[in-house]
């Protein structure tokens, strides 16, 4: 390179040369720039200087600014670029929608090295990197995750977690991942595992679902529908997400403000108590609502009623904003709603 700079410089010089020697009485072209013998002296300098600075200059190989193609990688490497066609890391020759300039040396730098000395030394593979190095390879196209509940948030990158412990370069698989059964994921977490244990779980060590299908990671730039935790929920409970005449807040909690939706109430992952709840009997309930009124009216005989026994639509209702269910005076032999002191809406 810096020879390259060099001859620049010297030819550059050399063109301004013959500005010194412009002939006004003796150019019989009046216009055109004519060298005299003074000027030929100069270049003649120019290309001595020229020669001692390239012999003084430690020498170097072609390749070391060498522009490698994918053609001179795959002369050696037959057929890797197969494992690439399906996935998102083709390379630009392997499609018609380019997006992104994609080759070899794309993730394996320090090629024009390689290229003199064919070893495995000599070749940069992502999958014997870490720390900063790799992502910064990875980051050249791939934005670091931002899973859907910690938008914006890499928890991988901050325990040092590299990209390739969980993804493959070359694959084909279009996630490129190593594994998407939850034994990957739980050899790590660890703790998770242990509540998966639990009385109460969502079924990942029964294998009928895993890991990945509530851990996404998404590059919405929307952060409204980014921070929604608990539309992951909504895919497999429609029926407790609405949309509803009257909405229990509590759902719909997830925001910057504070609040995480379904996982205000239930553990995601397993629990000692029925259908996931972080907390038994009222006590769920009792983390926002103090109703001092239930433990003493009529004589305090529904004190130690459970909330749902009366308010049964918790996640929303059709017919009432205190979620009450509408058979109530049936169930305990009453005219709950026909007596003037209670109604289904407040």
């Amino acid at each position: 390179m810096f020879r390259r700079k060099m001859l620049k410089f010297v030819v550059r010089f050399d063109n301004l040369a013959p500005s010194f020697s412009r002939q006004k009485s003796t150019n019989p072209m009046p216009g055109v720039i004519m060298r005299s013998p003074n000027a030929r002296a100069l270049s003649t300098a120019s290309l001595i200087c020229l020669a001692i600075l390239l012999l003084a200059l430690p020498s170097t190989t072609l390749t070391q600014d060498a522009d490698v193609d994918d053609e001179t990688c795959l002369d050696c490497h037959e057929d890797y670029d197969k494992s690439l066609a399906a996935t998102p890391h083709r390379l630009s020759f392997q499609t018609e929608n380019l997006r992104t300039e994609l080759r070899c040396v794309s993730c394996h730098p320090k090629s024009e090295a390689h290229l003199d000395d064919p070893s495995e030394e000599t070749m940069a593979s992502p999958a014997e990197l870490g720390g900063r190095e790799l992502l910064d390879i990875c980051t050249q196209c791939h934005k670091a995750h931002d899973e859907l509940d910690n938008y914006g948030y890499d928890a991988h990158s901050t325990e040092d977690v590299n990209c390739t412990e969980c993804h493959a370069v070359h694959g084909y698989d279009a996630s490129l991942l190593l594994d998407d059964d939850a034994e990957f994921c739980l050899k790590c977490h660890t703790a998770t595992r242990t509540q998966f244990a639990r009385r109460s779980n969502h079924p990942v060590l029964q294998q009928n679902i895993t890991c990945l299908n509530c851990h996404r990671f998404t590059v919405r730039q929307d952060h409204t529908i980014a921070y929604d935790l608990s539309s992951h929920c909504r895919d497999c409970h429609p029926e407790q997400g609405g949309p509803f005449l009257y909405e229990h807040e509590a759902v719909n909690a997830y925001s910057l403000e504070g609040g995480t939706g379904c996982s205000d109430c239930h553990e995601p992952h397993g629990s000692a108590n029925n259908r996931l709840l972080r907390q038994p009997g009222n006590q769920i309930c009792a983390q926002c609502h103090f109703p001092a009124g239930h433990r003493t009216a009529h004589g305090g005989i529904w004190a130690d009623r459970p909330c749902q026994f009366c308010h049964i639509d918790t996640h929303g209702s059709f017919v009432s904003n205190l979620y009450l269910d509408p058979d109530l005076p049936a169930k305990v032999g009453g005219v709950c709603y026909n007596s003037g002191c209670h109604s289904l809406n407040r």
